[in-house]
Order: structure tokens, then C-alpha cells, then sequence
């Protein structure tokens, strides 16, 4: 017995993708947003209120996936938190998410270092 198989015709349904093919375009589509949303953070981190080069610090610990090195920025960032908010008008909320993304992008186990 011989079994052709066409691609659906106009006004048929198309087939979705199943299986693997599912879990790629989902896991493409996670990667992207991850990634969006990454870029966002870096925008709303007001940089200038910190010291030079604290970004390239954290990107650069982020590429060699230093956990050790992210973690230790981290809890700075936590614990001078209080401090920075008297001195500039504002907390850094959005230092510790972008340091907490980078840790993701490494793949730093969570809470470690």
C-alpha cells in the first residue's frame, strides 16, 4: 500500500508542529523574550549614578559566567541599596534585576554564588 502525503489545500488547516518541533519554537520564543526583557533593564538602570565601568563589570563577569563574581555584585548592590536611594532619590531595584538577569544569562544556579 502506498500513502502520499501533500501539504493541506486552500481552506485546510495547517498542521502544527508536534513533538520537538513544538518544544524548539517554544523554547526560541522564551530565549527572545528573556533577552528583551534583559535589554529593558539595562535602559532603566540609571548607569551615571554609579561607579565607571560597573556595567562592563557585570557584562563581562556575565560572559565568562563568573556566578562567584555576579553574586558578590549582587549582594553589594542589595546591601547598598538604602544608602544609594538617600544619596540619588532611588533604591537599586533595577541594578539587582539586571544583575539578577545576568545571572540567568550565565546560568548561575539560584541564590548562589
Amino acid at each position: 500500500m502506498n500513502t502520499t502525503h501533500t501539504s493541506p489545500g486552500p481552506g485546510q488547516p495547517q498542521r502544527r508542529p508536534r513533538g520537538r518541533g513544538r518544544y524548539l519554537l517554544l523554547a526560541a520564543g522564551l530565549a527572545a523574550a528573556l533577552l528583551a526583557s534583559a535589554c529593558d533593564t539595562a535602559q532603566q538602570v540609571p548607569w551615571a549614578s554609579y561607579s565607571t565601568g560597573l556595567q562592563i563589570r557585570i557584562d563581562a563577569a556575565t560572559a565568562t559566567r563568573n556566578c562567584a563574581a555576579l553574586q558578590v555584585l549582587l549582594t553589594a548592590a542589595e546591601n547598598t541599596s538604602r544608602a544609594h536611594e538617600k544619596a540619588t532619590g532611588f533604591p537599586n531595584d533595577a541594578l539587582v534585576s539586571y544583575i539578577q538577569a545576568a545571572q540567568a544569562r550565565a546560568g548561575c544556579p539560584a541564590g548562589s554564588g
